[in-house]
């Protein structure tokens, strides 16, 4: 019996978690989709397993994981890659890796959708076929050649692949798509993919076709290009030891002893895809053909620093051959990998080596690397870290390859400087994250080549040190790891840690958790990486903190609001700041011990913007967190309600009859209350609601209420007019009858428009949609009035010129009894202040005040107060055009 209980209790002891878990509030980042990265509570030890993945997250019935890579490490961590499916059709930018270790969960990194759309069974049906899906993608390239065409790439593509059935033939296949960048529940798409590689004019991409509308949606290039000009000479390997194969009659460029193969081809048009060849294993090739040499022993030397430095086979660790095509005329003074082989142009100097520098060489074979481990998107932030890994294992690799030859500006060998990693405001990259030379337009894929320039400058730091002052005014001071210890840092945030659609920041996360593993949570390196973001502009310093996270406002009152955070761990003390939206001065508090603040003293229906930051040990902040933005519940009572987010729809129009007002995307929430429209009591009406949209059209769940009894809520018995639902961009009629018993004054409307639910509760605050408040006049009511209508009471010395305001000047002209502060006050006839001014010079008798914030106001009639020690000394009526 004893032994039996010994049993039970070791298994209780243990804290593993044997039955089923369910992490879906731990992984579940916004708009429906996971965090980049989330660690398993402390206290969770969960066991897992390859299977158990979709239980463990608790997706959606519809979706699962599909198991793509299970992937151990030499520090013990076995890493399980998935992707995503809904309905059995893949999720395209889905990635999710589980890090164990001992049999437990550990960690997750990726980006998967947590919260499907409650649509997506609208669009789950193609309309369109997959032979006309690439009809219509073949056709927009245009191009005049394509691979399936060529006799030649089609007899490689077999010989590469292995597989006499193997074609560059576009094939379409069904996915689930998010037109953009990234991951979004809404936006997803059933769209066909499909691969079209062209040779005339060169180009390969992945093109998403809508499976229902047959329009293009996207588009995601698979050829990456060194990408740079310049004139110099050319600046060789020297002799080196290459390894070829002997046919039994001559030599030829392949090398069968690293993987399967590193093979090295002519890419001439003429003679494409055939074997140079020699008598003798000295190998001597002139003219342009002594490119073919460069570029075999650069891509085997790759080939070797990948399995020296992590035990990688090949790009995609499966011993995959190492296809290399010189002298290829497509470019010139060009480079790029394919997404299956590599491609060497000539120089525009006729230097017979060609663009083939060992650090180019390195640069090429990395893509694949990374398009085999984390896939990063080749546009905007993720390109331009993949870009930069390239840059950073092109420079390891000559680093190794040739110790003497430590030189940071790539393609330094040919003499043909394209950036400057030591430098990169030298060629016109950024060294700061958004700083000086950051691209943010549209061309080069969304400055792939230009933004590379931050990671670069970081692993610089990261190998020799550094100090100085970054562009956003942060001084750093960054200690030297050496070589040996960055790479491996920067290998395994590659190949563990980043997923496809990563950003700069997650790549912070991904270094510091790959320096984490490799060295400990308190080492040196884990601080010198953090020392190297910050020094870019990423993040905090390893002396400084992270500033908190989660920062959120609730109980929100007409003076007040609750604020609150996460902790951050080792950190004891906060500072908030907060200020009004329109103001640009803010309000400090100070050493907040709390993880939350009660803000009171606010004025009523104002926006208000807070941010928060950790005071770190030694003196030091974090730097403020981005700001989050509240509004105050209006002095007449009305609750707040509104959308989250117009990134889709938002209200276009409201109208009665012929009298309406047509909005525009306001955000979220629109004050409209100074527009009225006259009502009598015991008549019909129809409302005529008109959705806007940004892009495509979406089904809209309307509802609207009226305060009949003006008692400052939404809440009474026939104060929901009705629900209706949109489904085109054209206005719907909702019909409502004013109750004979309404009060006979003017009183609030509430409009709301909410994506795929329909909301019940007038204070509903959700995702996707919009708000906006107006005023309805009420006559023939059997009501009694409950508000006295505010007039210029006789004697008032407040005075407004111009009066009708057209424009955006107005002056308050008063007399005061007395010296002292002078409170003004601009409201909309339901009571809500849109304008707070104090004005503290105000003098006994005659004064003239500048009233501030008009250009705020929309067309209507406002109510102007002015108070001094707490009394009302004067009001007037102020209409604007």
């Amino acid at each position: 019996m004893k032994k039996h209980l010994l049993v039970i209790a070791t298994f209780f002891l243990s804290g593993i978690i044997y039955g089923q878990v369910n992490l879906k509030s731990i992984i579940r980042g916004e708009k429906g989709v996971s965090n980049h990265y989330t660690a398993v509570p402390a206290n969770q030890n969960v066991r897992f397993t390859a299977a158990s993945a979709r239980t463990i997250f608790g997706l959606d019935a519809n979706a699962d994981l599909i198991l793509t890579k299970t992937e151990p490490d030499k520090l013990g961590y076995i890493h399980y890659r998935y992707f995503q499916t809904y309905k059995g059709i893949p999720v395209e930018n889905s990635m999710y890796i589980a890090h164990t270790r001992n049999g437990l969960l550990r960690g997750m990194t990726g980006r998967i959708i947590v919260d499907f759309d409650p649509e997506m069974d609208k669009r789950n049906t193609a309309r369109l076929s997959a032979s006309q899906a690439e009809e219509t993608a073949i056709r927009s390239v245009g191009a005049q050649v394509y691979a399936w065409k060529d006799a030649g790439m089609e007899q490689n593509i077999k010989m590469q692949t292995g597989n006499k059935y193997a074609s560059y033939m576009p094939k379409a296949r069904l996915v689930w798509y998010s037109p953009g960048f990234g991951l979004d529940s809404r936006a997803l798409r059933l769209a066909y993919k499909i691969d079209v590689y062209a040779i005339k004019p060169l180009s390969r991409a992945d093109y998403f076709v809508d499976a229902i509308t047959g329009k293009i949606i996207g588009k995601e290039d698979k050829i990456y290009f060194t990408d740079a000009t310049g004139t110099a000479g050319t600046y060789w390997s020297g002799t080196q030891t290459i390894h070829s194969d002997f046919t039994g009659t001559n030599y030829q460029l392949r090398d069968y002893t690293k993987g399967n193969g590193v093979i090295t081809l002519h890419g001439e048009s003429g003679s494409y895809g055939t074997d140079y060849s020699s008598a003798t294993a000295n190998w001597t090739l002139s003219g342009f053909n002594v490119a073919a040499l460069d570029a075999h022993y650069g891509v085997g030397q790759t080939y070797a620093f990948y399995m020296a430095k992590f035990g990688r086979n090949s790009y995609d660790n499966a011993g995959t051959a190492l296809y290399s095509y010189v002298n290829d005329p497509t470019y010139i003074d060009n480079a790029y990998w394919d997404g299956s082989a590599m491609h060497f142009c000539k120089r525009s100097t006729n230097e017979g080596g060609g663009v083939t520098g060992i650090d180019v060489t390195g640069h090429e074979l990395t893509h694949g690397v990374t398009q085999a481990t984390c896939g990063l998107v080749y546009s905007y932030e993720s390109g331009a870290m993949n870009e930069s890994l390239s840059d950073i294992m092109g420079k390891s690799v000559q680093f190794w390859s040739k110790p003497t030859d430590i030189n940071w500006q790539l393609s330094n060998d040919m003499n043909w400087i394209i950036r400057d990693i030591s430098n990169p405001n030298l060629l016109g990259q950024p060294d700061t994250y958004k700083g000086t030379y950051w691209y943010t337009g549209f061309g080069d894929n969304g400055g792939v080549h230009y933004n590379s320039g931050v990671g670069n400058f970081m692993f610089y730091l990261l190998v020799n040190g550094g100090t100085g002052t970054n562009d956003i005014g942060n001084a750093y001071t960054v200690g030297a790891l050496g070589l040996e210890k960055a790479d491996q840092i920067i290998y395994r945030s590659q190949s563990v840690y980043l997923v496809s659609t990563s950003q700069y920041i997650d790549w912070r996360t991904a270094c510091v958790n790959a320096a984490s593993d490799l060295y400990g949570a308190t080492s040196n390196e884990v601080d010198q990486v953090k020392n190297a973001f910050y020094a870019v502009g990423l993040g905090s310093s390893s002396t400084g903190c992270d500033y908190p996270v989660g920062l959120a406002a609730s109980n929100i009152t007409k003076s007040g609001a609750t604020i609150s955070w996460s902790a951050v761990s080792g950190v004891s003390s906060y500072n908030l700041q907060w200020k009004l939206s329109t103001a640009t001065t803010w309000n400090t508090v100070s050493n907040i011990a709390a993880t939350s603040y009660n803000l009171t003293g606010l004025s009523p229906a104002f926006a208000y913007d807070v941010e928060i930051e950790s005071n770190c040990s030694g003196g030091t902040t974090s730097g403020y967190s981005s700001p989050i933005t509240f509004t105050t519940l209006t002095a007449g009572g009305y609750c707040i309600s509104y959308g989250q987010s117009t990134d889709y729809e938002f209200i276009q129009r409201v109208a009665v009859g012929t009298t309406g007002y047509t909005s525009g995307n306001n955000g979220g929430y629109g004050n409209f209350v100074s527009f009225s429209g006259p009502v009598k009591a015991g008549r019909s009406y129809v409302l005529q609601l008109t959705p806007g949209f940004v892009s495509s059209i979406f089904s809209e769940n309307w509802t609207v209420y009226a305060d009949f009894n003006r008692d400052g809520d939404y809440a009474d018995a026939g104060e929901n007019l009705g629900s209706v639902i949109s489904t085109s961009a054209a206005a719907v009629n909702l019909p409502f009858t004013v109750p004979a018993t309404a009060t006979n004054a003017r009183t609030g409307l509430r409009v709301q428009m909410s994506y795929s639910v329909t909301q019940t509760d007038p204070c509903a605050i959700f995702t996707y949609g919009e708000v906006e408040d107006y005023s309805i006049r009420i006559s023939g009511g059997t009501g009694l009035a409950t508000m006295t209508d505010i007039t210029q009471n006789k004697g008032n010395s407040l005075t407004i010129l111009p009066n009708p305001l057209k424009g955006t000047m107005a002056t308050v002209g008063m007399e005061l009894a007395a010296q002292g502060k002078v409170t003004l006050k601009v409201s909309d006839l339901s009571g809500r202040l849109l304008v707070l001014q104090e004005e503290n010079n105000g003098t006994k008798g005659k004064n003239t005040f500048i009233l501030k914030g008009t250009e705020r106001l929309n067309s209507g009639v406002f109510m102007v107060v002015a108070e001094q020690n707490g009394k009302i000394v004067g009001r007037a009526q102020l209409l604007v055009n």
